[in-house]
């Protein structure tokens, strides 16, 4: 695996950005062409994208701070270098969840129906992303010399598990099930988020416990990406019941 796909003389065009690239175009533009079928502006879509990926990168940032608080308290000036990694998606998610609901809010459009459409393509753009932690060695699994792959960026020259393919395998598979259920007519409008949160939490709870690296602290010896997907298992469930008990046409 090899971090850098190409140089343009001193500057190093790394294959992770490339794939974060290609994952936010994909789904910004895929998700503008589906709002537009919906009499949604796309240009409303792609300024959402836009919001979204500012608040993700401050999110994703945020929580890896957070959770290397220790280190970051004595050298601040660090926090700010997002170029050199440190990015968690747990908190890039979160971080966009709330910049786009404060967007959606201020130009008065409804949250669920907005929300039913982004989400679709969000695993898609994940399982690309994926791919570019892959070739980074970075999210990487534990050590099994049977399945395991050698990530030179890691250094240790042990086969660790590819946990990152798997998770692209299965966030494409989540991708391809919210499609199809956003297309059943018997639906309810802001359940495609809910089914979202239920499907993610727990593809990442079981990948959790097969990754090796440090990066993502625990609390409690738990990590805190268990922790957040124990809660998105249980928000998605709460609020796909909540729906279906909820009296209203489908969506």
């Amino acid at each position: 695996m090899h971090q850098v796909l190409f140089n343009i003389g001193s500057l190093q065009i790394r294959v992770y950005g490339v794939m974060t690239a290609i994952a936010f175009l994909t789904g910004i533009y895929l998700s503008s062409m589906l709002a537009k079928k919906k009499g949604i502006s796309p240009d409303f879509i792609m300024d959402l994208g836009l919001v979204a990926i500012a608040c993700s990168v401050i999110g994703a940032r945020l929580l890896y701070v957070l959770v290397w608080w220790k280190y970051y308290a004595a050298h601040i000036i660090e926090i700010f270098k997002v170029w050199e990694g440190g990015l968690v998606f747990y908190g890039g998610f979160i971080g966009a969840v709330i910049g786009c609901i404060v967007f959606i809010r201020i130009r008065k459009m409804k949250i669920s129906t907005v929300g039913d459409i982004m989400i679709i393509f969000l695993p898609l753009a994940h399982a690309i992303g994926r791919i570019g932690c892959f070739y980074n060695g970075c999210c990487y699994g534990a050590v099994n010399a049977k399945f395991g792959v050698i990530f030179p960026a890691i250094g240790d020259n042990l086969p660790h598990l590819p946990t990152q393919l798997y998770e692209s395998i299965l966030d494409f598979a989540n991708f391809i099930i919210l499609i199809l259920f956003y297309r059943s007519k018997k639906r309810k409008e802001g359940e495609v988020i809910f089914l979202y949160l239920f499907n993610y939490g727990v593809i990442r709870f079981f990948m959790e416990l097969l990754r090796g690296d440090p990066e993502r602290g625990f609390f409690f010896g738990f990590s805190t990406s268990i922790i957040i997907s124990v809660v998105m298992i249980i928000a998605g469930l709460a609020g796909i019941i909540f729906l279906r008990t909820k009296k209203g046409p489908a969506a």
